[in-house]
């Protein structure tokens, strides 16, 4: 699994992204893992809220976010470059539900 928090973007908060579990390896508990610990390393960094953002359609992300205690506020456009089977780059656009944890 893997994620990256950006410490830039929001001046109270962490932004987590990047979220991803092999799916060989999926609901065995390790984006609870990183979750947990992203949330420590934000606390860490002197930041009391955590963020992220989800596609509205993924489900199971939402239902792991809905879990671990983050809200949804609000919604935003995202796109961002996608590499294609065949090696070339589509731009992938979307929506996203915004999210965030207040961290004790």
């Amino acid at each position: 699994g893997k994620l990256a928090i950006d410490y830039a973007d929001r001046p109270d908060a962490g932004l987590i992204h990047q979220v991803a579990v092999h799916g060989l390896l999926a609901s065995c508990g390790i984006g609870s893992l990183l979750m947990a610990a992203a949330e420590d390393r934000i606390r860490d960094h002197g930041r009391s809220v955590a963020e992220l953002t989800v596609e509205r359609d993924n489900r199971r992300a939402r239902a792991l976010y809905d879990r671990l205690g983050y809200v949804a506020y609000g919604e935003e456009a995202a796109e961002w470059d996608d590499d294609q089977p065949d090696g070339t780059v589509t731009r992938y656009r979307t929506i996203c539900a915004m999210m965030r944890k207040q961290l004790s």
